[in-house]
């Protein structure tokens, strides 16, 4: 959108993303080979059996029981067992569209980009006019126009089965329709998706900046609580450098789901057990992308507050200690300077696990610890005696506050 840069990377890519050619949605090949092919790691590849001169075999399990294990070994992370269940469902429905879709899902997990590819393909060449779900997925997949033409095509879907399940309802044909709907958000979340695109991967197409600025309108039609759609609002206003309009979007956002973290964090000191998936609807990737906003725009003590309940999660993000780090370094107190230079420090030591992945932002870390220098931070156990530190001197103060109330006894 005019080629537009602002501080720090502003181009995100989307979950399982991999570079290279696009050559649109491809079917599912099914292959004539049935034994499972062991891969070079040991994992199993997945597979499509020709079944056409095959006599059929009655299942131990129903297609539907199988991907629903699928699905609990997929939501516990066991992708070795979540590929062998859905490599099973396969060989018994190799066109079962939720079969295809599970599998497709499992494959972006694993990394799989092109296998998802052709899952997902298969799913639409199979039922191309209904569920929408398979092409939120190939909107995932893809890049530029292909997944916007995805994600186009999902929301048609969207639409056209909410007014089904309306025309429905309002005909008494239907009770049940109104439970397991596309619902508002589902909508929105669309829109955000194609409006996400505008912001990234077609950023320089013509009317980028109005196709971001309209679609995200939409989503917030839909779901006017949206905090995706007030984020991405706020990215979208800093593109075109309109830094207050920024502010005040990703302000709005904060406002619709930090309180209630605030909240359950505070059960949580107090013992109670808490998932934060289920309380925030901001997933940790998104947060740590309203920080970026939030320093942008200077709002430092809230990007601090968000930055220090998300090391509470997770403190082995490196992204996190280096937006810490670049915070303290544009606060520019004395102070600052020593936190900043162990922040950055530790995230150094953390990206060295894959160097690769964090090229950018090593070299902006590198050049921040130059216009530093070197001084208090430094060292790994800076912040732990700082912390024992400030506890000696409470300590001390409350012995001394202690004295001073025994000596005004004696004296009464």
């Amino acid at each position: 959108m005019g080629g537009h840069k602002t501080k720090g990377k502003r181009k995100r890519q989307k979950r399982g993303h991999a570079k290279g050619e696009n050559k649109g949605v491809k079917e599912l090949t099914a292959r004539t080979h049935h034994e499972e092919d062991p891969m070079e790691d040991g994992k199993t590849k997945i597979t499509m059996k020709s079944k056409e001169n095959e006599p059929k075999k009655k299942a131990a399990y129903s297609v539907d029981q199988i991907i629903d294990k699928a699905e609990e070994c997929l939501d516990t992370f066991n992708f070795e067992m979540a590929q062998k269940y859905c490599q099973k469902a396969l060989e018994i429905e190799p066109d079962n569209v939720r079969v295809l879709e599970m599998t497709g899902n499992m494959l972006v997990e694993i990394g799989d980009i092109e296998g998802a590819k052709k899952c997902f393909g298969r799913a639409v060449t199979v039922c191309p006019d209904s569920g929408f779900a398979k092409y939120m997925y190939l909107g995932q997949v893809f890049e530029g126009q292909q997944a916007i033409e995805c994600f186009t095509k999902g929301i048609d879907i969207m639409l056209k089965e909410r007014q089904e399940r309306n025309a429905e309802e309002s005909e008494g044909a239907c009770a049940m329709t109104s439970e397991g709907g596309v619902s508002d958000g589902d909508v929105a979340r669309a829109y955000c998706s194609i409006a996400e695109i505008y912001l990234t991967d077609s950023c320089f197409e013509d009317k980028a900046e109005t196709q971001c600025y309209e679609h995200l309108e939409k989503a917030l039609q839909y779901s006017p609580h949206s905090p995706e759609a007030y984020q991405l609002m706020a990215s979208y206003f800093l593109s075109i450098e309109s830094n207050q309009q920024a502010k005040e979007m990703i302000n709005k956002s904060v406002s619709l789901w930090l309180p209630k973290l605030k909240e359950v964090e505070g059960s949580k000191a107090a013992g109670d057990k808490f998932d934060p998936v289920e309380t925030c609807p901001m997933s940790y990737l998104s947060r740590v992308g309203a920080i970026k906003i939030l320093i942008e725009v200077e709002e430092f003590d809230v990007a601090e507050e968000i930055l220090q309940m998300l090391l509470e999660e997770d403190d082995e993000v490196v992204q996190v200690w280096y937006l810490l780090g670049w915070l303290h370094v544009l606060q520019d107190t004395d102070e600052d300077k020593s936190y900043a230079r162990y922040f950055l420090h530790k995230a150094m030591k953390l990206s060295q696990k894959d160097e690769g992945e964090y090229a950018s932002m090593i070299q902006h870390t590198n050049e921040l610890l130059e216009k530093l220098g070197p001084g208090d931070g430094d060292a790994e156990d800076w912040l732990e005696k700082q912390i024992l530190e400030a506890v000696e001197n409470e300590d001390d103060d409350d012995d001394e506050m202690s004295s001073d109330n025994e000596e005004e006894d004696m004296e009464q």
